[in-house]
């Protein structure tokens, strides 16, 4: 009943006094201010322990403590932090995710709430959006974690075991949830025969040499601090993070290549039906009597109906959903799979069930061995493992409801430091996806001529290439960023400032970094943002949006779509398109602001589907806890 009743507790409250209490911790600073860094090192080791001695009471720090580590990361990084900021690491210190505008000082705010965490000595884990980050992050802060009395590591991809085991001793742990679920499925699998923790600490206490301790690289789960937490706590909640061995199998890499040859005579519509909201193939009867034809000469794998069905379904899967430079790109003759809410390569990753084989035959590139799952774990399973979570973003509201029912977090809206200024023109709607590219460049050129900056958002890296190519055809230099070049994201963003400058990037590449504008560039307008289409999930339009107008900057940003996107050709039924796309070009009155519904009404029964596959997936994790919880291992 207590949780419920801070669930339903007046929010303008709750701000309201986390706003005067984060003005008096600003205010207080001065006071700190004034004396040497050795008194101030002084009065934080006094206050460490006063946490350390009450860990349960972490939330209800001291103003002069908060008051005390501010002023360190003032003397330590020269960055004062404003009071919102403060705000915003109070409501994480108490297990809370805040929406923090983009550009407001996310950063900052969780390093302040990762300190106090730290000083009850028990493992505090930062996880951010890419390796880049974690270790930008751990290395700006180490000075100011070190004036905190707060050890302070990092760890990547690129790291041995023993790197990791001596970068997870550091209190606060800056890391990418990849990383940090995998470890933990490594340790666990260290540990299986010893999996209950009574166990563990018997052989401690009598086995004179712990190999298998040694082998462990965490030293424990217990608080999360998640950047970008709505990229990481739901869009990749179900991603289930897998750890695997290859095996050998020849027979079944044949069978994939001849069902890649089979498959390139059926016809849609005639051997196969597609299915475009579950993204699937069905065959229908000629489809069947296709392979039955074929399966004669062949032999092994192929006799069994099931077995070939299933070959050619992922066949016919892999040509019709799955397209270079959208969901893969092609790097040394191998696939590498492009994550499309962001835009980022996965490297390491691996389609299931065949389906990634099937890819690989697709492209005409060397067929990778099956893998076997030794271990798996969905990021939403894993992040419930953890005692205490919190985090932050710039867009968390719309899933509010979502993030109470799966990780118990309330969501707590931050204030904009300064006003935003940053005009939202509305979205342009065409007939056609070429018409559509026509406008975008049109809009590009006459801001280009104004010389005021720009940067572009595309849903894939097929997209981002085409803009490319349209705007150097007609002279206008351009900067792009996608999973093929993806080499110095930080800088491209960071630049996209810069008068003149018109940056291309797919969806949320280079989130995580600051975009400040050039000299003059205010009286330009500011930065402006250009969709170009809207995605499955308005939260990634609006993380686009954001990174126009930061800290009171003027901006702007604005939709270019079409009937012919990806989402209308998900939702819209056949004859609606059709009847949409007439209206537009005969300019009917109201045709424009009718799309703009229906699009949005799409965007919306997208949220809901894929809303739907996360509570599935938390309830198959609910039903295995209740079915399996006598086999539970720590």
């Amino acid at each position: 009943m207590h949780g419920w009743m801070r669930r339903f507790r007046p929010r303008k409250q709750r701000v309201s006094e986390l706003e005067a209490e984060a003005k008096r911790i600003h205010a207080l600073v001065e006071r700190f201010g004034n004396g040497s860094s050795e008194q101030l090192q002084r009065e934080l080791g006094e206050f460490r322990e006063e946490i350390r001695s009450q860990p349960e009471k972490v939330g209800e720090i001291s103003e002069s403590a908060m008051a005390a580590i501010v002023d360190a990361a003032r003397r330590r990084l020269g960055l004062l932090a404003h009071p919102v900021q403060i705000m915003a690491a109070l409501a994480m210190l108490r297990g809370n995710l805040v929406e923090v505008a983009t550009g407001e000082g996310k950063t900052l705010a969780i390093a302040l709430a990762a300190v106090v965490r730290a000083w009850t000595d028990r493992p505090c884990h930062v996880v951010t959006a890419n390796d880049y980050l974690a270790e930008r992050d751990a290395k700006y802060l180490a000075r100011f974690f070190e004036l905190c009395g707060v050890s302070i590591g990092h760890v990547v991809g690129k790291m041995s075991p023993q790197d990791r085991q001596k970068m997870y001793c550091g209190a606060v742990v800056y890391t990418t949830a990849k990383e940090l679920a995998a470890d933990f499925l490594r340790d666990d699998l260290t540990e299986e025969s010893f999996g209950h923790p009574g166990r563990r600490l018997i052989r401690r206490i009598y086995q004179s040499r712990p190999a298998h301790q040694q082998r462990r690289v965490l030293r424990g789960l217990h608080t999360v601090i998640v950047d970008e937490a709505d990229n990481g706590l739901i869009d990749e909640a179900v991603t289930p993070l897998i750890i695997s061995q290859s095996k050998v199998n020849k027979p079944l890499e044949e069978a994939t290549l001849q069902a890649a040859e089979l498959s390139r005579d059926f016809l849609v519509g005639r051997h196969y039906k597609r299915e475009e909201k579950r993204r699937t193939v069905k065959l229908l009867d000629e489809g069947f009597r296709a392979i039955e034809n074929s399966v004669e000469s062949l032999s092994g794998i192929w006799k069994g109906r099931t077995r070939r069905v299933e070959l050619v379904l992922k066949a016919l899967e892999a040509r019709e959903f799955f397209h270079r430079d959208q969901q893969y790109v092609v790097e040394d003759r191998k696939i590498v799979i492009v994550d499309e809410s962001t835009g980022r390569r996965m490297p390491g990753r691996s389609w299931r069930q065949g389906l990634h084989q099937a890819v690989e035959a697709k492209e005409g590139v060397p067929i990778t061995s099956p893998a076997v799952t030794v271990a798996s774990i969905s990021f939403q399973r894993f992040f419930r493992q953890f005692q205490t979570i919190a985090g932050a973003t710039g867009t968390a509201w719309e899933a509010a409801g979502e993030f109470w029912r799966i990780y118990g977090m309330r969501v707590v809206r931050i204030p904009l430091h300064l006003p935003c200024q940053r005009q939202e023109l509305a979205p342009r709607i065409s007939a056609s996806k070429e018409e559509k590219w026509a406008a975008v460049l049109l809009e590009c050129q006459e801001r280009h001529e104004q010389r005021q900056p720009i940067l572009v958002g595309t849903r894939s890296v097929a997209d981002s290439e085409e803009l490319a190519n349209r705007l150097r055809s007609v002279g206008l230099p351009c900067q792009v960023l996608n999973a093929v070049r993806h080499r110095d994201e930080a800088g491209i963003i960071s630049g996209a400032g810069r008068e003149g400058r018109i940056t291309i990037a797919t969806n949320m590449a280079g989130r995580g970094t600051d975009i400040r504008l050039g000299d003059e560039v205010d009286s330009l307008g500011g930065l402006c943002v250009i969709a170009t289409e809207f995605h499955d999930s308005g939260r990634v339009d609006r993380q686009l949006y954001g990174r126009s107008g930061r800290q009171g900057d003027p901006g702007v940003a604005i939709t270019f779509a079409s009937i012919e996107d990806e989402l209308a050709e998900k939702f819209l039924h056949p004859w609606v398109r059709r009847t949409l796309r007439n209206g537009l070009k005969r300019q009917a009155p109201g045709g424009r602001k009718l799309a703009r519904f229906l699009l949005h009404r799409c965007q919306k029964r997208s949220e809901n589907e894929a809303f739907k596959r996360r509570e599935n997936v938390l309830k198959e994790d609910e039903r295995k806890a209740k079915s399996l919880g006598f086999a539970k291992r720590s």
